[in-house]
């Protein structure tokens, strides 16, 4: 059995995300793409009530983790008004 470690992040959004969004989601999601591609992230999406997104990174390292948040667009425009990063201690056969 392997242990491996990645990262849970729970970014809240702004109140009315699903429209202030917009003119942001088409980078935000290339970049996503990208991170996957690369095996950074696992999965990523928003929460069904909109009230946050959900990201699994395969990354070495909170600050690595924090740095790729507060570099995306959404949080940088403010659609993301904060977030919580946590390892997870992910079992695999």
């Amino acid at each position: 059995m392997n242990i491996s470690k990645v990262w849970i992040v729970e970014a809240a959004y702004v109140q009315g995300a699903a429209e202030k969004r917009g003119p942001f989601r088409e980078e935000h999601l290339a970049r996503v793409g990208k991170l996957i591609d690369a095996g950074a992230v696992i999965v990523a999406g928003a929460l069904a009530d909109m009230s946050a997104s959900v990201m699994v990174f395969n990354i070495e390292g909170e600050d690595a983790v924090r740095a790729v948040v507060e570099s995306d667009i959404y949080f940088q425009k403010g659609i993301w008004t904060g977030y919580t990063a946590r390892e997870l201690n992910r079992v695999t056969p």
